[in-house]
């Protein structure tokens, strides 16, 4: 079965970059994809996507706060960071608001890669939290 992945990044070109790279894999879909957090939330619920991939920095809502948001209404729903500042503070903020990956966008296709592939393999129970 596919896994479901929503792409939430304000540059278009980001967004776009992603999903050719994501769907490459055939185990992998891009089910949508926003523009800024709010969105991110909002397309969350309507969309139920297995992964979500974030930027940090966007407007009217970051990605640390739409993974909170996501975090409250689908536990299930597993996290990634994918940011142009992968400050060790940001990480470790990220982590303690249950986002399973961060990687830096300087770092590639590969790591986004792996750490998608070590999403998709997280047992359900891990991902419902309990």
């Amino acid at each position: 079965m596919q896994q479901r992945i929503l792409i939430v990044d304000d540059s278009a070109l980001m967004r776009k970059s992603l999903r050719l790279v994501i769907e490459r894999e055939s185990e992998w879909q891009v089910c949508g994809e926003a523009s800024n957090g709010a969105e991110g939330v909002s397309e969350t619920q309507r969309l139920k996507p297995d992964i979500v991939v974030l930027d940090v920095a966007m407007p009217v809502m970051d990605g640390i706060e739409a993974a909170i948001q996501i975090k409250k209404l689908r536990p299930e729903t597993r996290l990634l960071i994918f940011t142009s500042y992968p400050t060790p503070s940001i990480e470790e903020a990220a982590r303690s608001f249950g986002i399973e990956a961060f990687v830096a966008k300087s770092d590639g296709d590969t790591p986004l890669l792996e750490a998608l592939h070590r999403l998709a393999a997280l047992p359900s129970a891990f991902r419902q939290g309990a």
